[in-house]
C-alpha cells in the first residue's frame, strides 16, 4: 500500500507539473461546466487569476453568440465522445480571440478541456491575405526573379511604373530595365542575394518601356523555400522620380533661401551700391547654386546694359563678343537681359535650345555652359535702372517658386537701392544743410562788421563774435540787452524810428555811433532787413565800421582841395576838351601860358586858338586833332607845336587820358601839357655837341692808330741822323753838321708831338691804363729835376725846390706822375725868360673836424714868366689850343701838354688847377691821392 501510495503521489506530482507548465490552456470543470481548476497558461490566456477563474461557468468566458453551443458540446462529452471545435472567447478585459478546444471526460467524471489560442495563426493568415492584396493593389513594383535574374513575378505596380505588362516581363531578364551605365548593378544584386544579404534601399535609375529614364528606390531580399534554401530575389521598387525632383526642388529652394538670406544680410550691412550688387551676385552663385550671376546697369547715354557686378564668370562670358555676323553666348546674355530691360518684365528662359528668343544663338548655346536663364528688372524710383541675371547649367530649373524667390531677391535689391538713393538724398540734403549752416556761420563770422538778429520785442536771437568783440559785452550779457542799449541817448529816437521802418517796410538803414561797454563810440553804418523766423517777424542787421570811411571822406575832401589848388597852381598845362575838340577847362597856368583868360578860352575849339593849323615843319595839325578825337587811346602821349594868343609858336608834350560816359563813349579828354620849347632847343644843341664829340672821337681814334705809324720812321730818322753826326758814316763839314743837327732837332720835336698826340688820343679813346705800384716820391721828383736842370741853367733861371721831408711812398703810376711833373716844369722854364721856376711838394692833411680821410700830395709849380690873361684860362687845358699866337710862334709846342697833364691827373684820381696874372707869372697846383684808385 505504501508503495502504491508513493506511486500515486509521484503520478500526481507529474500531473501537476504537466498541468502547471503546459503551453496549452488546461481547465477542469464539473458536469455543468463550472470550472474547478485552470493552469497558468489558461489564466494568462483569459486574463484571470486562478482564484478568479475557479467557479466561472463556460458562458462567462465565451462570446454571446457561442453560449447556445455549450449544451450541445456538454451532451457530446457526456456521451463519451471527444469534443473538438474552434470557439470565440472573451477575455477579462473584453477582447475576443479564437481558440481551438479539445474536451473529454475524465474517469472521475470531471471534464478536461485543452485550449490552444489561434490568434497567431489567424494573424498570419490575415497578414498573408493582406500582403496579397497589397501586392496587387500597391503602387510599388514587387518583382521576383530567380537566381539567374529571370523575372518570375510582376505585379500591377510594376506594370504602372515600367509600362511593361506581366506577359511582357515574365521569363525575361530583369536586366533589360537597366541603363547601359548601370548593368553592373544586376550582377552585384544577385551576388548579395546568393550570400543571403539584403539590399537596403538602393537609389538608382531604370528605363521604362517608353525609353524614359526614371529614378527608383529598390529594397531586395533573398526568396527562400520552407527549408531555407535561396530560390531567387524578391524586390520592392518604388518610383522616386517625383521625389527626386522634389528633393532637387527643395535643395534649389533651400539654396535660394540661403542666397536670399545672404542677400538680405548684405542689404542690411553693406553701405554702398557697387559692393551690395557684387555680394548679391556672389550669394546667388555661392549659396544659390547658379553657375553665373551678373547685374547690368543701364547706361547714362545709351539704352544698353553695362555689367557692374559679376560672379561665376570663370570663362569670361560677359567679356567675349561674337565676330561680325556671328552670335556668341555673351551676345545672348545681353540680348535676353535687354528684353527684360525694355519690357520692364522678368524674362524666363528655361531651355535656351528651344526658346524662340534664342534662335540666333543656338550654335553658341550648344557649345556653351548654360541652358537656362532668368532676368529680372531692378527698379529705382519707379524706373528700371538695371537687370538681375542668373544662369543654370541644366534646363527647366526656373519654376514658379524659384521665379517668385528670384523676383523677391530683385525686389529686395530694388528696395535696397531705393533706400540707398533715399539715404544718399537724405545724406546729401543733410550735408547740404550742414554745409549751408557752416557757410552761414562762416559768412556771419567772416563778415567785416557786426551781425545780429532780434525779434519785435528786441530780444537778441543770434549775433556774431565780432559783435561781442566790438561791444565788449559777453554773450550772456548781450542775450539780456535791448538793441537800443548800444547807442547814445541822442541817437535812440532815430534808431527806434528806423527799426520801426524795417518791421513796417521791410528794410532801412542809418548811420549812428555804436557805444561799447567801456563807453567808446564808433561810427557805424547799419542796415536792417525784415525776415520771418518760426512765424515771427525778426530783424537781421549788419553794422559796418565807417571810421575809415569818415577819415577817408575827410582826407578826400582835403585831397580834393589840394588837387584843386594843385591844378590851379600847377606848373603844367591842364586842359579838358570834349570829343568835338571844344575846350571845357584850362587851369590858371595854362591860361597864363597861352595868354587867354578863362572867359576867352572856354568853349572855343582847340584849333586856331592853341593849336595852329600847320607846324613850322609842315605837319598838318588839323589831321592830328581829328585823329585824336576819333581814337584818343592811340594818342596817350604826343608832342606837337602849339600857338600862344600872340602867335608865338611853342612846343608842348601832351599826356592824354580819356573819360567815358555810361554808354562807353568818349565824354572828355584830359590833357596835361609840359612846355618843351627850351628842352627841344637844348636837345638840338646837345645833338650838335654829340656830333662834334663823335667827330672828335673819330679823330682821336685815327690819331691813335696813325701816330704809331708816324713814330717808327721818326725814330729811324733820329737814329740814323745821330749815327751820321757821330761820323760813323764818314766825316762831315760844318755846314753838313749844322743841317743834320737841324734835321735831328726837328725830328725830335716831331716825335714829341707824335707822342703827345698818341697819349691824348689814347686817353680820349679810353685806352690808356694807369698802373698802381709803390714808389719813392723823393727819388721820382729828383729824377725829373735832373732832366730839367740843364734847361734852367741854359736860360740862367733859378730852379728853387722845396720838398717836404714827410713825403714817403705813393702807390700810383710813377711814369705818368713823372710825365706830368716834367711837363709842368718844362712849360714853366720854356715860358719864363728871367727870374725863377719854383717847385713845392708837401702833404696836405684834412681839417681836424673832418672824417678820417687820408693825406694827399700837393705839387705846386710856379714861374715868373709872362702869365695869362683871365679870359684865356678856361681854354688852357683844351687840346691843340695855344693861348697866344705870339707866344706860340716864339715857343714851340703842340698845345697838348697841359691837356695831357689834366687828363693823366684825373686818371690818377687827382686835380690840377692854374692861377695866373698877366705879366707876373703862373702857378699850377696838382693834388694827388697817395693811393691811386682802382682802375675799373
Amino acid at each position: 500500500m505504501a508503495a502504491l501510495a508513493q506511486q500515486l503521489q509521484a503520478c500526481e506530482a507529474r500531473y501537476h507539473t504537466l498541468f502547471d507548465h503546459a503551453q496549452l490552456g488546461i481547465v477542469l470543470a464539473d458536469a455543468e461546466s463550472y470550472y474547478l481548476d485552470a493552469n497558468a497558461s489558461a489564466c494568462q490566456m483569459f486574463g484571470y487569476s486562478r482564484d478568479e477563474f475557479v467557479g466561472l461557468h463556460a458562458s462567462d468566458i465565451v462570446v454571446q453568440t457561442e453560449v447556445p453551443h455549450i449544451d450541445s458540446a456538454l451532451g457530446q462529452i457526456h456521451a463519451r465522445r471527444d469534443h473538438h471545435r474552434e470557439w470565440q472567447f472573451r477575455r477579462k478585459d473584453g477582447t475576443v480571440f479564437t481558440a481551438d478546444v479539445v474536451a473529454t471526460t475524465m474517469p472521475d467524471g470531471t471534464l478536461l478541456g485543452m485550449i490552444r489560442d489561434l490568434s497567431d495563426r489567424n494573424a498570419a493568415q490575415t497578414y498573408y491575405d493582406r500582403m496579397a492584396a497589397i501586392v496587387e493593389s500597391t503602387s510599388d513594383a514587387i518583382i521576383s526573379t530567380d537566381l539567374s535574374g529571370i523575372v518570375t513575378s510582376w505585379n500591377a505596380g510594376a506594370e504602372a511604373i515600367y509600362g511593361y505588362t506581366t506577359a511582357d516581363m515574365l521569363g525575361t531578364p530583369v536586366a533589360r530595365l537597366y541603363p547601359a551605365d548601370r548593368l553592373d548593378e544586376a550582377t552585384l544584386i544577385l551576388e548579395k542575394i546568393r550570400r543571403d544579404e539584403r539590399i537596403e534601399l538602393l537609389e538608382t535609375q531604370r528605363h521604362t518601356k517608353a525609353g524614359q529614364l526614371i529614378y527608383v528606390s529598390i529594397a531586395a531580399s533573398p526568396l527562400k523555400d520552407s527549408r531555407g534554401s535561396i530560390l531567387g530575389t524578391s524586390a520592392i521598387v518604388r518610383d522616386i522620380t517625383v521625389l527626386k525632383e522634389r528633393d532637387r526642388e527643395i535643395a534649389r529652394m533651400s539654396r535660394l533661401y540661403a542666397a536670399l538670406s545672404q542677400i538680405n544680410q548684405a542689404i542690411v550691412w553693406t553701405p554702398g551700391r557697387d559692393e551690395l550688387l557684387q555680394k548679391v551676385c556672389q550669394a546667388l552663385v555661392n549659396d544659390g547654386g547658379f553657375c553665373l550671376a551678373w547685374i547690368g546697369w543701364r547706361g547714362a547715354e545709351t539704352d544698353g546694359l553695362e555689367p557692374v557686378a559679376v560672379a561665376g564668370d570663370s570663362q569670361g562670358l560677359l567679356a567675349s563678343r561674337g565676330a561680325k555676323g556671328q552670335h556668341s553666348a555673351a551676345d545672348l546674355s545681353g540680348g535676353l537681359a535687354a528684353m527684360a530691360l525694355r519690357s520692364q518684365q522678368p524674362y524666363i528662359c528655361n531651355d535656351a535650345l528651344t526658346d524662340p528668343a534664342t534662335g540666333a544663338w543656338r550654335g553658341a548655346i550648344a557649345h556653351g555652359r548654360f541652358r537656362a536663364s532668368a532676368h529680372f528688372p531692378i527698379w529705382v524710383d519707379e524706373a528700371v535702372v538695371g537687370v538681375l541675371n542668373v544662369y543654370a547649367e541644366q534646363p527647366n530649373v526656373f519654376h514658379d517658386k524659384e521665379i517668385d524667390l528670384l523676383e523677391e531677391a530683385a525686389g529686395d535689391v530694388s528696395f535696397a537701392l531705393n533706400a540707398f538713393a533715399r539715404n544718399e538724398a537724405r545724406r546729401q540734403a543733410e550735408q547740404a544743410l550742414r554745409d549751408e549752416m557752416r557757410f552761414t556761420d562762416t559768412m556771419i563770422e567772416s563778415m567785416p562788421g557786426i551781425v545780429y538778429f532780434y525779434d519785435t520785442e528786441g530780444h537778441f536771437l543770434r549775433w556774431n563774435q565780432n559783435f561781442e568783440r566790438v561791444s565788449g559785452y559777453s554773450a550772456e550779457e548781450i542775450a539780456h540787452m535791448h538793441p537800443l542799449d548800444f547807442f547814445t541817448v541822442d541817437d535812440r529816437a532815430r534808431l527806434e524810428q528806423r527799426i520801426g521802418q524795417v518791421f513796417t517796410n521791410g528794410e532801412s538803414s542809418i548811420e549812428a555811433d555804436f557805444v561799447s561797454k567801456d563807453g567808446t563810440t564808433t561810427p557805424y553804418f547799419f542796415t536792417g532787413q525784415r525776415v520771418q523766423f518760426d512765424q515771427t517777424w525778426c530783424l537781421v542787421g549788419v553794422g559796418i565800421d565807417i571810421s575809415e570811411r569818415r577819415r577817408a571822406e575827410t582826407q578826400l575832401a582835403e585831397s580834393e582841395r589840394k588837387y584843386r589848388e594843385l591844378v590851379e597852381h600847377a606848373n603844367s598845362i591842364i586842359l579838358r576838351w570834349n570829343s568835338d575838340g571844344c575846350i571845357t577847362f584850362l587851369n590858371e597856368y595854362g591860361q597864363r601860358f597861352f595868354g587867354y583868360s578863362e572867359a576867352e578860352i572856354i568853349g572855343r575849339h582847340v584849333m586856331e586858338t592853341i593849336v595852329p593849323p600847320t607846324e613850322s615843319g609842315g605837319r598838318d595839325l588839323q589831321q592830328l586833332m581829328d585823329a585824336i578825337c576819333a581814337n584818343p587811346n592811340a594818342f596817350e602821349q604826343n608832342i606837337n607845336e602849339n600857338m600862344r594868343c600872340d602867335g608865338q609858336r611853342v612846343w608842348v608834350a601832351w599826356t592824354n587820358r580819356i573819360e567815358l560816359d555810361a554808354e562807353g563813349r568818349v565824354a572828355e579828354i584830359l590833357s596835361i601839357g609840359t612846355d618843351m620849347t627850351a628842352r627841344r632847343q637844348a636837345e638840338r644843341e646837345r645833338e650838335k655837341r654829340h656830333q662834334a664829340e663823335a667827330a672828335d672821337r673819330i679823330k682821336s681814334a685815327f690819331l691813335a692808330t696813325m701816330s704809331h705809324e708816324l713814330r717808327t720812321p721818326l725814330n729811324s730818322i733820329i737814329g740814323f741822323t745821330g749815327i751820321i753826326l757821330q761820323g760813323l758814316a764818314g766825316p762831315l763839314n760844318a755846314e753838313q753838321s749844322k743841317q743834320l743837327a737841324m734835321v735831328r732837332t726837328s725830328a725830335r720835336h716831331l716825335l714829341a708831338l707824335v707822342n703827345d698826340v698818341l697819349d691824348i688820343s689814347k686817353i680820349e679813346a679810353g685806352q690808356l691804363e694807369v698802373a698802381r705800384e709803390p714808389f719813392d716820391l723823393h727819388q721820382s721828383i729828383a729824377k725829373v729835376l735832373a732832366i730839367v736842370q740843364p734847361q734852367a741853367v741854359a736860360k740862367a733861371l733859378d730852379l728853387r725846390v722845396e720838398v717836404a721831408p714827410a713825403l714817403g711812398e705813393a702807390t700810383t703810376d710813377q711814369r705818368r706822375f713823372e710825365q706830368v711833373l716834367l711837363n709842368l716844369l718844362s712849360n714853366a722854364i720854356k715860358f719864363t725868360d728871367y727870374g725863377e721856376v719854383a717847385l713845392t711838394a708837401e702833404l696836405v692833411h684834412p681839417s681836424p673836424g673832418a672824417d678820417a680821410a687820408p693825406a694827399t700830395l700837393c705839387l705846386r709849380v710856379s714861374d715868373t714868366g709872362m702869365g695869362l690873361k683871365a679870359e684865356d684860362l678856361p681854354a688852357l687845358f683844351q687840346p691843340f689850343r695855344q693861348i697866344d699866337s705870339g707866344l706860340a710862334r716864339n715857343h714851340e709846342g703842340t698845345g697838348l701838354g697841359l691837356a695831357i697833364c689834366r687828363r693823366l691827373v684825373n686818371l690818377m684820381g687827382g686835380t690840377i688847377q692854374a692861377e695866373s696874372t698877366w705879366g707876373q707869372g703862373s702857378t699850377f697846383t696838382v693834388t694827388l691821392p697817395l693811393q691811386a684808385p682802382e682802375t675799373p
